[in-house]
């Protein structure tokens, strides 16, 4: 068995362990103190009944549904790649995902009523229930045609998913919420994210409402690359997970090989120094058809703890506060290995 291979079985071992414990490094809890600051924020823009205040002050926000998908997702790659142990897997975390749906769409904090549904949980599990075979149209006709209502005219899509028609009410909630770069919700690793989950289920499903839309969000997403050739992240930590989004789209979609060569020429370059960030830039790399370097996948195995899992590396930035998962670091790692030559 080469070291890659075993370094493959190591990681599924520890998921699969993981997937008997529910999971439980792949939860992300948003502390007692910023719930409350964010629903006295929502409380003073949108009307809040006095009991939901009171609830919603007090309510444990627990993100697991995203992460679980990303983890999916790599359990799905190991499945395909002959991994069979993997399916039972794959087939429980569906169910799961279907399950948590809250309404018309996802929440990044199922049960959360003051945090809208969310463009990043939505792209994220359409991917995975589409892969595994699940996505049906009861689930995501509603959540798409939400999503649909939420796109700006230069083609963007709001990360977070206002109820109201109101334009204003749209802005405000996105100003609230949002982490762009002027707070309006148009973050550019999330509108590739959200589009290539529509553009899977179009391909394999149904037809969607946001499918006329793909074409002009990748207009968007291309004026949002940088001269050095990454994207800018609002909700992650560093370039490499937002255009490793980014130039997977603009992969599938094809057509825009100067841009996809342009950030192909800048991963080569700009070495990452982290598990995590080596398996991103590697993935990264394939969609943009050029292998990764032999020696950055020996990085990434060599940084493998006995257990099967690698260090639990900042990706999130949430307002201020990183987090990160050894079960999702596994994943992307796992992926990573697994798209090797």
């Amino acid at each position: 068995m080469s070291p890659v291979d075993h370094a493959v079985s190591r990681a599924i071992a520890y998921l699969a362990r993981q997937h008997q414990a529910a999971y439980p490094d792949a939860v992300h809890v948003m502390g007692a103190y910023s719930t409350a600051k964010f629903v006295e924020l929502y409380a003073a823009h949108f009307a809040l009944p006095a009991a939901s205040i009171h609830k919603f002050s007090r309510f444990r926000c627990e993100g697991r549904a995203f992460h679980l998908a990303l983890i999916t997702d790599a359990l799905q790659d190991a499945a395909d790649a002959g991994y069979h142990e993997c399916r039972p897997l794959v087939e429980a975390n569906a169910a799961r995902l279907r399950t948590s749906k809250d309404g018309r769409s996802w929440r990044y904090f199922p049960g959360f009523e003051p945090l809208p549904y969310d463009g990043d949980s939505l792209g994220e599990i359409a991917q995975v229930l589409v892969r595994a075979g699940h996505a049906a149209p009861e689930d995501f006709d509603d959540a798409f045609a939400l999503a649909a209502a939420n796109v700006w005219e230069d083609g963007a899509v709001s990360t977070f998913f206002s109820e109201d028609p109101d334009p204003d009410r749209r802005t405000m909630l996105n100003r609230l919420w949002g982490r762009g770069r002027d707070d309006s919700g148009q973050d550019a690793e999330v509108v590739a994210n959200l589009m290539f989950g529509a553009l899977l289920y179009e391909r394999h499903v149904a037809p969607c409402a946001l499918g006329p839309l793909i074409h002009p969000a990748a207009t968007w997403l291309l004026k949002q690359q940088q001269p050095m050739g990454f994207w800018r992240a609002s909700w992650y930590v560093g370039v490499y997970y937002s255009t490793y989004t980014a130039v997977r789209l603009l992969g599938a979609l094809g057509g825009h090989e100067p841009a996809i060569g342009q950030a192909a020429r800048f991963l080569a370059q700009a070495s990452a120094s982290d598990p995590l960030n080596r398996a991103l830039t590697a993935l990264a790399l394939s969609h943009c058809g050029r292998p990764p370097a032999r020696h950055q996948l020996d990085l990434i195995v060599d940084s493998q703890f006995p257990d099967g899992s690698w260090e639990a590396i900042p990706l999130l930035d949430n307002h201020a506060r990183v987090w990160g998962s050894r079960a999702v670091t596994t994943g992307f790692c796992l992926k990573a290995l697994l798209a090797a030559p």
